[in-house]
């Protein structure tokens, strides 16, 4: 071989080099930039997501459906990634949320009798809640609730206004199941006493036999809360199926839709891409997935940190509403959380 023709060997190899080199540091600053996107979003949303929350504790005097659950979840979320969150603040407002969930000793009933739903939202929220032993009596108070609130058909009456949404009662039903589920199974996890094993068992085996029966729905919630349930019972094969089947409803632009053939919008988006991240199901189009969803949500945040949602209930008639601002807020904040690293 000639020294010209070793020359141009050596050049080619250096400006292969130097191009894979550039590559890797662009793709680095990408994914840095696109964390500290994320971060920006995030930080974005907070205070809309406390003033707006607050206001519901303090003129509502309410815990809601969607409302104080989801502000204490996405606050102590952040606070677990590095975000300056008062935490002091949000202990407060979780033991209120508590106080007004557990029945009084003089028998008094309180909004917990009548919510199974909230109380569900509390246990799977609680994961990221600040280590709180005192709190693990009123878990287990929350768990025995919930379960004396199921049906004989296995199934839980849904709560507050949740009947009213533009789908069938009976989807909306089969979706609060799920998600009752999916705390329970939870709890089953952590539970050390036999007896009580027992009986979550039980309920839950009641439920899955009802819930069997739906193979579709008309809601993207549907398919997020059975890929969450898929993953906390530990199911390989139904993750697989249930990560395919909420991958297929993802829209062009990276979102999904409360109802499927609705737009994008934050709701649907944050809690698909929440499943999506919590799912051990890692290949190249789960990947895909997750940056279009997360890029979805930083391109259409407003200007005060929250994003436009359509209410979720028939009577709204398709139009933006407060309420379903603050869920898919939460939603979007909660998501986008958990696609970041925890710091503490």
């Amino acid at each position: 071989m000639s020294n010209r023709s070793i020359s141009v060997l050596l050049a080619a190899g250096i400006v292969i080099a130097v191009t894979h080199l550039l590559a890797t540091r662009l793709v680095a600053s990408e994914e840095a930039n696109s964390e500290k996107e994320v971060r920006q979003a995030v930080e974005k949303s907070l205070p809309y997501i406390e003033e707006k929350g607050l206001y519901w504790i303090e003129k509502k005097k309410c815990v809601s459906c969607h409302r104080v659950s989801f502000m204490t979840w996405s606050l102590s979320s952040a606070a677990r990634r590095g975000f300056d969150v008062d935490l002091e603040k949000v202990n407060e407002w979780i033991d209120w949320s508590i106080h007004k969930g557990i029945p009084n000793p003089d028998g008094e009933k309180t909004v917990a009798t009548k919510n199974a739903d909230g109380l569900s939202q509390q246990l799977i929220a609680r994961a990221e809640y600040p280590a709180d032993e005192t709190r693990d009596e009123v878990w287990s108070n929350y768990v025995d609730l919930i379960l004396n609130m199921q049906r004989d058909d296995g199934l839980w009456k849904p709560a507050g206004q949740l009947p009213g949404q533009k789908r069938k009662l009976a989807e909306t039903t089969d979706v609060s199941a799920v998600w009752h589920t999916v705390a329970l199974t939870r709890e089953l996890a952590s539970e050390s006493d036999s007896a009580r094993q027992e009986t979550l068992k039980s309920a839950l085996d009641v439920a899955a036999k009802k819930l069997s029966i739906r193979k579709e729905a008309v809601s993207t919630e549907w398919y997020v809360a059975k890929l969450l349930l898929a993953l906390e019972s530990g199911d390989d094969a139904a993750t697989e199926t249930a990560t395919k089947d909420l991958l297929s409803l993802q829209k062009p632009d990276g979102s999904w839709g409360w109802l499927k053939s609705d737009p994008g919008d934050a709701l649907a988006t944050g809690m698909s891409l929440y499943a999506l991240v919590k799912s051990a199901d890692v290949n190249s189009q789960r990947e895909a997935a997750v940056q279009l969803a997360a890029r979805f949500l930083i391109e259409n945040q407003r200007d005060d940190g929250s994003w436009a949602v359509k209410g979720t209930k028939e009577k709204k008639k398709g139009k933006v509403e407060e309420t379903a601002v603050y869920w898919g807020t939460t939603w979007a904040a909660i998501a986008l959380l958990e696609t970041l690293p925890v710091v503490e």
